[in-house]
């Protein structure tokens, strides 16, 4: 994973067949393709939704200028400054262009307060720079991070610059636009009786109010589709998808010419920011509202968030993500192909149930009720092989090795019913084994020495937490990944089955996958503990490497690191950090690396590395990495 998923996009540079799912059925997905997992074949196809009549008209409501010439000539005509749109650039590295699209037209370019704003006091246009334009304005790839805007006045000069949007919070984005440019336009809305009352049930949702009631929509009310969007959300919150698509349909069809009815088109048809985890609504603190200015794109300021906070912030978010199956199905990671879906799914899930079970310890008790219930749901989800893909060969390393962590921290902690988690882990334990190449390796998409790596640390867990564990395999993972490990400490890309290494095999490439590596040979007591001190700082001191593929869903460079990285290698530095016997190197690494992760939280105080692999992802991934550094 970073969860080191999506490599052979560039390195084996597979074509993917698009695969066009009905519209009805995107939401559910996860669930449905759960259920008929060990039926599916290996389809190497990825999901591109084609969106209905209605949901396809999302940002529309904006009076976009499709050329910059004709959005300039209009804003020395009319004194306006330019808000420039730009969903990607020239030479970027960003593989889902339509998904993050999507994203923002059905998201900040779907509420009709900014589709106001914008069209009274701005020329929005919507049009990606030429070659030119990305050298005058400077949008290139590591210098501008899509999907963003820039606002321009009629002489060219940029006044306001925004890009590495990935947390869409409406508040945010309309503060973010007048705290620059002071509003001329003059709104009535906001006086009328019924506008006011609905903005008290959007206020007490975004304040995690789970008793509100929405209004009934009556024959000729105003605002029918935005109460039944707002139904949706809330259903969605409470882990009822289903329920929550069937309100976002209704809200489509209520008033099929307003922007909020193409919205809830797009989130009934599982495209929609919100349904994918990259909208939120909860109560910002004032310092947030500097993001933008004080930060790049939608990450806080340095400081706004405490670590206690960013527990609290945290775990709210990944509850309301989790549906009533106990999964979590936010991300679209289909670079395995469709039928990879359900071990991604898996996968996440598991991860999200560790920081969940971490979090017990660092909550308030009148939190543990709701927190140990989702834990419970989302262990017998992944506890149940009918949620595998096991005709998968591409992600299927990672449902197997991390609900083997997963389940074996809840029998280390004595959670629930220790004895059906047990049999749970033995039989995950057995999977993993299982997809064991001859050799001794384990690959995603292909062999390669993180995966062994991974597998070999679950392994290690799983035998601590008593489960059933075959030595033999053990010892001919350790020879492949010692056969891997190059004498300057360096690990390839993909195994090397005995050949010598190439150029590209440096220290600098490898660096962030070296402590996953590095770790599970310490572990199996194939490195001393100056190896461990030795490689933490490698991959701290090389960490620029990976810090510039952060949130691109896509490899950067030609060192192959990619956004879907980032968590995956932060994590395994806290891992291997954490179990440094030098107290004193310990603590110094510990809180260099501590610092880089608190610089990174979103607007809202939770965390991502890519589009693809979703909030909940990047959000548990960031939170069992602070767990490590305790």
């Amino acid at each position: 994973m970073g969860l080191a998923w999506g490599e052979k996009t560039i390195m084996r540079c597979i074509r993917f067949r698009r695969a066009t799912i009905l519209a009805f059925v995107l939401l559910t997905v996860g669930e449905l393709i759960a259920q008929d997992a060990n039926t599916q074949n290996d389809f190497n196809r990825k999901i591109r939704v084609k969106p209905s009549a209605t949901a396809a008209k999302i940002g529309t409501g904006v009076k976009w200028e499709t050329s910059w010439d004709a959005a300039l000539e209009k804003s020395k005509a009319t004194g306006k400054p330019i808000f420039w749109y730009v969903s990607t650039v020239p030479g970027t590295f960003m593989d889902r262009k339509t998904e993050i699209d999507r994203y923002m037209l059905a998201g900040p370019f779907s509420w009709p307060a900014i589709v106001d704003r914008l069209n009274a006091d701005f020329v929005p246009v919507r049009s990606n720079p030429t070659k030119d334009q990305a050298e005058t304005f400077d949008l290139k790839p590591y210098k501008f991070v899509e999907p963003g805007f820039l606002i321009v006045d009629a002489e060219q000069k940029v006044r306001l610059r925004i890009d590495h949007l990935t947390t869409l919070h409406p508040i945010w984005i309309e503060r973010l636009i007048a705290d620059a440019f002071p509003s001329k336009f003059s709104s009535t809305d906001g006086k009328d009786l019924a506008r006011t009352e609905l903005n008290k049930v959007w206020a007490d949702f975004a304040a995690g109010d789970d008793s509100i009631t929405i209004p009934t929509p009556t024959g000729n009310d105003a605002f029918a589709s935005e109460k039944f969007l707002l139904a949706g959300m809330i259903a969605f919150r409470k882990g009822d998808q289903q329920k929550a698509k069937e309100f976002w349909s209704k809200a489509s069809t209520m008033q099929p010419d307003s922007p909020i009815a193409w919205k809830a088109a797009a989130e009934a048809e599982g495209f929609g920011p919100f349904v994918r985890g990259f909208e939120v609504f909860s109560p910002l603190p004032e310092g947030a509202y500097r993001s933008g200015i004080d930060s790049v794109g939608s990450a806080a300021p340095l400081g706004t968030y405490s670590e206690p906070e960013l527990w609290q912030r945290g775990v709210d978010f990944l509850l309301g993500m989790q549906a009533e199956s106990g999964g979590f199905f936010d991300s679209d990671y289909d670079f395995g192909g469709f039928d990879s879906l359900p071990n991604v799914y898996v996968a996440v899930t598991s991860l999200v149930g560790m920081s969940l079970l971490e979090s017990l310890e660092r909550l308030e008790p009148s939190r543990h009720e709701s927190v140990r219930a989702a834990i419970t749901r989302a262990a017998q989800f992944v506890s149940d092989d009918k949620n595998i893909a096991l005709q998968d060969k591409d992600e299927i390393l990672w449902a197997q090795a991390y609900r083997v962590r997963f389940l074996a921290s809840l029998v280390q902690r004595k959670f629930g019913d220790t004895t059906e988690y047990q049999a749970a882990l033995n039989r995950a334990v057995k999977g993993l084994e299982q997809i064991q190449l001859p050799n001794g390796g384990w690959y995603h998409e292909y062999a390669n020495p993180f995966v062994t790596a991974t597998a070999l640390t679950a392994l290690h867990q799983a035998q601590k937490a008593g489960g059933i564990v075959d030595t033999q395999k053990v010892e001919r993972g350790l020879a492949s990944l010692s056969k891997d490990r190059i004498d300057t400490g360096a690990y390839p890309y993909s195994s090397r089955n005995g050949k010598p290494p190439s150029k590209r095999d440096t220290i600098e490439a490898s660096a962030g996958r070296i402590p996953i590596c590095d770790m599970a040979l310490w572990m199996w007591q194939k490195l001393d503990d100056r190896q461990l001190e030795k490689s933490a700082r490698v991959s701290l001191d090389n960490h620029k490497y990976l810090n510039i593929a952060y949130k691109y869903d896509n490899h950067t460079s030609t060192m192959a690191y990619g956004g879907f990285f980032f968590w995956y290698d932060m994590h395994a530095r806290s891992e291997m950090i954490a179990r440094i016997s030098d107290e004193t190197a310990r603590r110094a690494l510990a809180e260099q690396h501590r610092k880089l992760i608190l610089d990174l939280p979103e607007i809202d105080g939770c965390f991502v590395d890519s589009h693809e692999l979703g909030r909940c992802y990047g959000t548990a991934m960031a939170l069992l990495s602070l767990a490590e550094l305790q």
